[in-house]
């Protein structure tokens, strides 16, 4: 099979997704949340403080004092963000989207392991870098 007949078998797919009841809701609820400038802050603000968390997990570990800070303003967000419909409608219609593509990734990989010697997630080095977690030297552990 040629390189532009995957190509077009992976646009169909895409175009499938594109149509599919799940992004018909996902796009409805999207358009309810453009009307909502308070659910929108509300994401906005709870994507900020989540990805504020991941950043400093990475830095620091899990156990800084600060992770407790941000867990709590990102629960006092989330409780704010269930109380309004529309936002619980826009994040059920995301998270279903996303779980579809997760899936669609996921078969294509479990599928393709079997046949060919696929690496899942970056590449790790011989664990001889500056930081001790790998260099780019593509050997192993």
């Amino acid at each position: 099979m040629s390189h532009e007949l995957l190509l077009t078998k992976a646009d169909d797919i895409g175009r499938s997704i594109a149509r599919s009841e799940c992004a018909r809701q996902f796009w409805q609820a999207r358009e309810k949340m453009a009307k909502n400038p308070q659910a929108q802050s509300l994401f906005e603000d709870l994507k900020l403080k989540t990805n504020n968390k991941l950043g400093l997990m990475q830095a620091v570990g899990s156990n800084h004092p600060k992770l407790k800070e941000l867990d709590a303003q990102i629960e006092a967000i989330e409780t704010k963000l269930y109380e309004i419909p529309v936002a619980m409608q826009y994040k059920d219609a995301q998270d279903e989207l996303n779980a579809i593509m997760q899936e669609l990734m996921s078969a294509l990989m479990d599928r393709l392991s079997t046949e060919l010697p696929l690496e899942f997630g970056p590449r790790q080095g011989c664990g001889q870098g500056p930081d001790g977690n790998g260099c780019n030297c593509g050997e192993r552990d």
